[in-house]
């Protein structure tokens, strides 16, 4: 299905997300090319500095309006993806195990975002909402830059 103008920065995001993911992912297979230290502090950095305002406008704007349409367990299905992540981004010390499981735990939430949230919805969503959202992606820092995830 076609995004929504509105939502295409945080699909962008999400793009770049999976890019992340997989790098996280080629760690346990050994085929990253990249160390899981500096896996890891890519990680740090990307959700730091971009991930979590991208989690912040979610919750901002685009949960409450899922509720207001009836779909309460899709919202909380996101907000739970959202503490899990939150959570492994604050693990202890990197291994190959804790940089793939976050690369698993982000692909996930990123698909399910993609493919059930934005796909089911979109059409649906008050353009107050969508007008909220477009505003927010234009003022804040989302986008992790492709430079963030090079060596």
């Amino acid at each position: 299905m076609k995004r929504r103008s509105e939502l295409r920065d945080l699909s962008d995001d999400h793009h770049t997300g999976l890019v992340l993911a997989l790098r996280c992912k080629r760690i346990a297979q050994g085929t990253s090319g990249f160390s899981v230290a500096d896996t890891w502090r890519q990680v740090q950095e990307a959700f730091s500095q971009h991930i979590e305002p991208h989690f912040g406008i979610e919750e901002r704007y685009l949960l409450p309006a899922l509720e207001a349409l009836g779909e309460a367990s899709m919202a909380s299905r996101v907000r739970d993806g959202h503490a899990a992540l939150r959570e492994a981004s604050a693990g202890g010390p990197p291994t190959d195990r804790l940089v793939a499981e976050f690369g698993e735990l982000l692909e996930r939430q990123i698909r399910f975002e993609e493919r059930e949230v934005f796909d089911k919805t979109q059409d649906r969503l008050p353009r107050g909402v969508l007008d909220a959202i477009a505003e927010a992606c234009e003022t804040h820092p989302r986008v992790c830059p492709t430079s963030l995830l090079s060596p």
